[in-house]
């Protein structure tokens, strides 16, 4: 029996061209949904994340993020493309999304602009063992830190290092079993940005991230102090590519990026 159909969109974030940047599901509730329901959906849909948001009161959302093998406590490209959803749904520019562990996210959007408000966030000292390095393909590294609240560890190399690397996935998880996210950054190769990244996350089932913004709630103030920068510019050097305004400030991180709806439809549950 038919409950209901939950309007749905695929955004392309971090792009202000089709078919770039990372592609996200974000689908509207409307009535109560089961935890396997969501679950099956962002594997059919099968994008890195797909994000369930549903109006609550004035300009805010609940949302929650799935992959397509699990639940994950936050996701800033899938934040973006929801943002953009509740202008065209509600007429919302300012919007905030409540997360399921408690942070509000707030986002306004301008345009084909999205800037969203985050924590800042720092690295500690992280043990990095031989598998590892093995596993990403990398032989030493410049430096290195890890983010605990966002379960993530920062290498850092040079440019063609990091466009050049291959991991060997299955490696790569095998060799830790507290990390979720391995993102290594560079100076950037080029004049148009400041610093570039890839993200590999094949923890929780995304190899490769085309583009990810929460790892900038790091790289913001990392990057603030080698380049003495507060406004910088970064590229995630994946096969779509993604291209992101970063803000670092002493107690907050700005992210800003484009996105460009492909598809409005229906799913019917």
């Amino acid at each position: 029996m038919q409950l209901y159909a939950m309007i749905s969109y695929i955004v392309d974030t971090f792009t202000n061209k089709p078919f770039k940047g990372n592609p996200t599901g974000v689908c509207c509730l409307t009535a109560p949904t089961s935890d396997a329901a969501l679950l099956s959906i962002a594997n059919e849909l099968n994008f890195p994340v797909t994000a369930f948001i549903a109006e609550t009161t004035g300009n805010g959302y609940t949302i929650r993020y799935f992959t397509p093998v699990t639940e994950i406590p936050a996701c800033w490209h899938a934040t973006l493309a929801s943002a953009r959803v509740a202008l065209l749904e509600d007429g919302i520019a300012n919007a905030t999304f409540h997360t399921t562990n408690g942070i509000a996210l707030t986002t306004t959007t301008d345009g084909d602009l999205t800037m969203m408000t985050y924590p800042k966030y720092n690295m500690q000292p992280f043990d990095i063992s031989r598998d590892l390095l093995d596993g990403l393909g990398l032989t030493g590294y410049r430096t290195a830190g890890y983010c605990s609240e966002l379960e993530a560890l920062f290498l850092e190399t040079d440019a063609g290092t990091l466009r050049t690397l291959r991991p060997d996935y299955p490696r790569l998880v095998q060799s830790n079993d507290i990390i979720k996210e391995v993102v290594v950054t560079s100076l950037a190769d080029s004049d148009e940005h400041d610093y570039l990244l890839r993200s590999f996350c094949p923890w929780i089932g995304i190899d490769e991230d085309p583009v990810t913004g929460s790892v900038h709630t790091v790289l913001a103030g990392f990057w603030q102090q080698r380049l003495n920068k507060n406004s910088l510019k970064a590229y995630q050097a994946s096969q779509r590519g993604g291209e992101l305004v970063v803000k670092a400030f002493n107690d907050k991180t700005e992210i800003g990026g484009k996105s460009v709806v492909i598809m409005k439809g229906k799913i019917e549950l």
